[in-house]
């Protein structure tokens, strides 16, 4: 392992191979009026960009308000991969988050690992799980959101996306 000195500077070019922000929405994307699932934001990530062993950070959040006490499901989607699903059937209002490393073990092979909760810590939950998308291609990554009850609403406030390159 190679390390700085600590008289070493680190520059604009070492920082954007190790760590880059890829997207940031932080606009108040809402669904509501209907029961079927609606993406609520998405970014398709370049082709290339994690190459072979890179990590992909995602990390978004927002809120749920209802009138009644349906289950109102978030999910996180990479490709035709589930990576996270958020589902409540509370009738109280409250806040949501979901933060996730996902880690290329090659071009096609990934490792994740994803937590989410909600503000009343009854859904505080942590999952490993797998995928096998192809990110030589272009490859998307949105949040969905889907209501048993016409009437509720889930916004996403946050989803932010950054790559970490690993060699």
């Amino acid at each position: 392992m190679t390390q700085f000195a600590n008289t070493d500077s680190i520059t604009a070019t070492d920082m954007n191979n190790l760590l880059r922000g890829l997207d940031r929405d932080n606009t108040n994307n809402a669904h509501t009026g209907d029961t079927n699932e609606t993406d609520l934001s998405s970014f398709t990530i370049t082709g290339g960009t994690l190459g072979a062993t890179g990590i992909l950070v995602v990390i978004a959040a927002g809120t749920v308000t209802n009138s009644g006490s349906g289950a109102k499901t978030i999910r996180l989607d990479l490709g035709s991969t589930t990576l996270a699903t958020v589902s409540r059937t509370g009738a109280n209002a409250q806040d949501w988050s979901i933060v996730t490393f996902l880690t290329q073990t090659a071009t096609n092979a990934q490792r994740a690992i994803v937590w989410f909760t909600t503000t009343d810590a009854l859904t505080t939950t942590q999952n490993a799980t797998t995928a096998s998308e192809d990110s030589t291609g272009n490859l998307a990554i949105k949040l969905t959101a889907e209501l048993a009850n016409s009437a509720d609403t889930i916004t996403s406030t946050i989803f932010t996306k950054f790559v970490v390159q690993v060699t």
